[in-house]
C-alpha cells in the first residue's frame, strides 16, 4: 500500500471497564497517552471498544463506564485536540458488515488458535462454554483497524498475534479482491509492565479490590493498601516489592525516583527500611491521586459527548469509504 493509501496514523481501543486501577495506568493508560506526543508517529485515533466488551460481559454492565472511561483518560493526559476519539457501536453497521466479509477468509480451526481464546479456556473455558463472539474477537478487531485503513496499531508483545492476524487477512483479501485494504503495522511497546496485587495475590486487578489502587477510590483507602503492602524481608527481592518501587517510582517526580532508589541500597545492605519506603510511596500517590480525582471532576459528561460525536464523524467517514470500495471489489451489486 502506498502512504497516500492510510487514513488513521495510529489506531488503538479501550474497554470500557469500570475502576480503573494504577496498574491499568502504568501497563496500558500511559503507553497510549504519550503516543500524542510521538509526532514523527502521527496522529492518534483512540476508540472505546464497547463491542468487544460484549464478549464477556452484559451490555447493561459496560455502557454506563464508557464516558467515565473517557474521563479517566482525559484526566490522566489524553488530550482530545491531539487525539479522535470515538465509541465502536457508534459505527456498528459497517463493523457487522465488514465481520462478515472478513470470516469468509480464515478458518475455525485457525481461530481456535487464536492466543485471547486459549489464555481464556485456561483460566476455565472451554469450547462447549466459550461463546461463538469469543472465537470472533480477532475477526472484529481486524474489522475496526481495517475500516478506518491504520498505518500503525501500537501493541504490547503478548498482543502482536492479534496484528499479524490482521495483516493475513488484509493481505488474503487484496489477493483475491484487489488491492482494496491497507496493512497495517505492528508499532511495538515491548513487555507490557506487569503490576502485582499489593496483597501478593496475582496481578493487580479491580475483581481483587483488597490488592488493588483504584483511582476513583477515596485516597485514604488506597493510602491504608499501601501501608499494608507485601514487601520483602532485608536483603530481599520480590516481585510484590519490585511492583511497589514501580508505583512509587511512576506517581512520583525524579528527586522521588532517586530517594526510592537510595532506599532500596539500604533494603539490599541489610537495613529494615520499608516502613521508609511506603512513607515515600504514599506521599506521592496522594499528590497523584488528589490531581487526577480534580481533573476529572471537571470534565463534564456533555463535553465528552460532543468529543465522542466529533470522533465518531470520521470514524464513520472513513469506515464508509472503506466498506464501498469493498463492496465494489466483491461484486456485491445489491447491498
Amino acid at each position: 500500500m502506498k502512504e497516500t493509501d492510510y487514513k488513521v496514523d495510529v489506531f488503538t481501543g479501550i474497554r470500557p471497564s469500570g475502576g480503573l486501577t494504577i496498574a491499568n495506568v502504568i501497563g496500558s493508560v500511559h503507553t497510549i497517552v504519550k503516543l500524542q506526543s510521538e509526532e514523527h508517529i502521527g496522529r492518534p485515533m483512540v476508540f472505546v471498544a464497547d463491542l468487544h466488551a460484549l464478549t464477556d460481559a452484559e451490555p447493561k454492565d459496560t455502557q454506563k463506564y464508557v464516558i467515565d472511561v473517557v474521563k479517566d483518560y482525559i484526566a490522566l493526559g489524553l488530550n482530545p485536540s491531539k487525539n479522535d476519539i470515538f465509541v465502536q457501536s457508534q459505527i456498528v453497521e459497517e463493523i457487522g458488515e465488514f465481520n462478515l466479509y472478513l470470516s469468509r477468509l480464515i478458518s475455525i480451526a485457525e481461530l481456535m488458535r487464536v492466543p485471547t481464546l486459549k489464555e481464556k479456556i485456561k483460566k476455565g473455558m472451554s469450547e462447549n462454554t466459550a461463546n461463538a463472539l469469543l472465537a470472533m474477537y480477532p475477526i472484529m478487531m481486524s474489522a475496526d483497524i481495517l475500516l478506518q485503513k491504520s498505518k500503525f496499531v501500537p501493541v504490547g508483545e503478548d498482543q502482536v498475534a492479534h496484528v499479524e492476524m490482521t495483516r493475513v487477512l488484509a493481505t488474503k483479501f487484496n489477493k483475491r479482491y484487489g488491492e482494496v485494504l491497507a496493512v497495517p503495522r505492528v508499532l511495538s511497546l515491548g513487555n507490557p509492565a506487569r503490576i502485582k496485587s499489593l496483597d501478593g495475590n496475582g496481578k493487580m486487578s479491580k475483581s481483587n479490590p483488597s490488592g488493588a489502587i483504584l483511582l476513583d477510590d477515596p485516597i485514604e483507602i488506597s493510602l491504608s493498601k499501601v501501608k499494608k503492602a507485601q514487601t520483602a524481608f532485608a536483603k530481599e527481592k520480590s516481585d510484590s516489592l519490585d511492583s511497589l518501587v514501580l508505583i512509587g517510582k511512576f506517581v512520583g517526580d525524579e528527586q522521588v525516583g532517586k530517594e526510592i532508589d537510595d532506599i532500596m541500597k539500604r533494603h539490599f545492605s541489610g537495613e529494615n527500611v520499608m516502613g521508609t519506603l511506603k512513607e515515600v510511596i504514599m506521599k506521592s500517590l496522594k499528590v497523584y491521586l488528589e490531581n487526577f480525582q480534580k481533573e476529572k471532576a471537571l470534565i463534564k459528561d456533555e463535553d465528552v459527548k460532543g468529543i465522542l460525536q466529533r470522533g465518531s464523524e470520521l470514524a464513520r467517514k472513513n469506515a464508509k469509504e472503506t466498506i464501498a470500495e469493498v463492496r465494489k471489489a466483491m461484486s456485491l451489486e445489491y447491498v
